[in-house]
């Protein structure tokens, strides 16, 4: 093959001018699209940068604002744990003071119930002891220890007659009633009579009658004075003092 320099000549002066039209059509457009490129990537860079500080400090600031809720919360949680603690105290002091009124309350009327108890223990005791000593002087009692009973009152009546006289009957006669646990004889009656006449300067009328339940001895009645001297009497009177001592 014959080589031709003019053919090689016009080749290389297409290709030199090939290349300024590709230069002046297609490399400006191309270097300002890579440049416009580059810089938008530059800007992306910038911006994701940027992002990523602000992320950061986002990050960071929440970081902050999470520990002070944190801090915040267990403020919260101690506080709400005191504030129940002193709930929790309040109530059972208020609940130790219900408890101890009701213990009170409860002692007190357990103290009350024994008292109750206790004394209906007594009275009801007291209540045989009379029975039992009733029927006791019933079995040891007779007309002789009567009459000497009545003997010793004729003689020991300052008391009777004292009282008596304090008495403002109205009428001429003051009735007296005798109740007497053996009937009495006429002239026991009558010195009974004569003696209070004879102190009291006055009148009286005696009006007798019989009592088996007094065992021995009598009982007077003046007005709305009575002067119980039986034996029945007495223990009744015993029983009473009795009960009425703590």
């Amino acid at each position: 093959m014959k080589f031709n320099i003019w053919t090689l000549l016009f080749q290389i002066i297409n290709f030199v001018v090939l290349l300024f039209i590709l230069k002046r059509i297609l490399y400006k457009p191309i270097r300002e699209i890579i440049e416009r490129r580059r810089g938008l990537i530059a800007r992306t860079v910038e911006d994701a940068e940027k992002t990523k500080k602000e992320a950061q400090a986002l990050k960071e600031k929440c970081e902050e604002e999470l520990k002070k809720v944190k801090e915040l919360q267990s403020q919260m949680l101690e506080r709400t744990r005191e504030e129940a603690l002193k709930d929790r105290n309040k109530l059972l002091g208020e609940a130790g003071k219900d408890a101890a009124k009701i213990i009170e309350k409860e002692r007190a009327l357990f103290d009350a119930e024994k008292k109750r108890a206790e004394a209906e223990l007594k009275n009801k005791t007291l209540e045989i002891a009379s029975v039992f000593v009733s029927n006791l002087l019933e079995d040891i009692s007779d007309e002789e220890l009567h009459k000497a009973i009545f003997r010793k009152l004729a003689r020991e009546n300052g008391k009777i007659i004292s009282d008596i006289s304090k008495i403002k009957e109205k009428g001429e006669t003051l009735p007296i009633d005798l109740v007497s646990a053996y009937p009495l004889k006429t002239d026991e009656v009558k010195m009974f009579q004569e003696t209070v006449e004879s102190q009291l300067a006055k009148k009286v009328s005696i009006n007798t009658t019989v009592d088996k339940t007094l065992i021995a001895g009598i009982r007077i009645k003046a007005c709305d004075m009575i002067y119980d001297c039986s034996l029945a009497g007495q223990v009744n009177a015993l029983a009473s003092r009795l009960k009425e001592t703590t």
